[in-house]
């Protein structure tokens, strides 16, 4: 049950040990972040629970599974938010998630930089139309062939990219693959593309190829509608941090906490 009241509509502002009580039980923690915003307003807390939770309360991806996205989304290059990190990660490990886990989410994220060089290729294959035309056709189809088996479909900016070097593209599969093969793998594909799903669709990040790309190979491994889109609705709440981070430098500046 919702527990906000709309401030504009005239509604009583929410109890704030109810508020506290409430979030405790639906997230399963509470901090001083969360105190601090509570002082601020009990609403605006009432609000970010409902929220935050609304697809985690919907139940299409487990609780285990949703902390290893928000740790993925908190190591990014992009965001690098160590309170974050630490809480989440302190969650998940309280839930049983193994070391070799964690460190499989943070081995799939340091892989988002290949779109550094999807951007790249793209931009000389336009400007250097005749660029990778003499690349070995073998390596090229052997790229394509690794490509497939991990993410499905070949998508257009893939196909130019392999193109104009499919031994580095080879050499990053081998690196993207590692988290789901060998012996210290600790994510099944579909979850290693739900993961890097979050990570190119945060909002530090932005990515609509990547955000594509992963979308496709999740639903190609095994992936629900449901999944993918819980994804999207679970970390769009990440915004929170801009409260994290600001509020208690404004309260510092304004003298709230002398």
């Amino acid at each position: 049950m919702a527990i906000a009241s709309d401030p504009t509509a005239g509604g009583a502002t929410p109890d704030p040990d109810h508020v506290r009580d409430e979030f405790r039980r639906r997230r399963g923690h509470w901090h001083d972040d969360w105190e601090a915003m509570l002082v601020y307003s009990p609403a605006y807390v009432a609000a970010y629970l409902d929220f935050s939770v609304y697809a985690a309360e919907r139940g299409a991806l487990t609780p285990r599974f949703i902390e290893l996205l928000y740790v993925a989304t908190n190591c990014t290059p992009t965001h690098m938010f160590d309170r974050g990190l630490r809480n989440h990660a302190r969650q998940a490990l309280a839930m049983g998630v193994t070391r070799d886990e964690l460190l499989s989410v943070a081995a799939t994220v340091s892989a988002m930089g290949i779109h550094s060089y999807l951007l790249t290729a793209q931009a000389v294959a336009d400007l250097v139309p005749e660029a990778g035309t003499e690349a070995d056709p073998h390596a090229i189809q052997r790229a394509f062939d690794a490509h497939a088996a991990l993410f499905g479909e070949v998508l257009d900016d893939v196909d130019v990219a392999v193109r104009v070097d499919p031994n580095f593209y080879l050499h990053w599969l081998d690196f993207v693959a590692a988290p789901v093969r060998g012996a210290k793998a600790g994510l099944s594909a579909k979850e290693a593309h739900l993961i890097s799903l979050a990570v190119h669709a945060q909002c530090t990040q932005l990515n609509a190829a990547g955000v594509r790309h992963h979308a496709r190979a999740a639903i190609a491994h095994g992936a629900s509608v449901e999944e993918v889109l819980d994804v999207g609705r679970l970390i769009s709440s990440m915004g929170i941090h801009a409260m994290v981070f600001a509020l208690p430098i404004i309260n510092d500046l304004t003298g709230l906490d002398s």
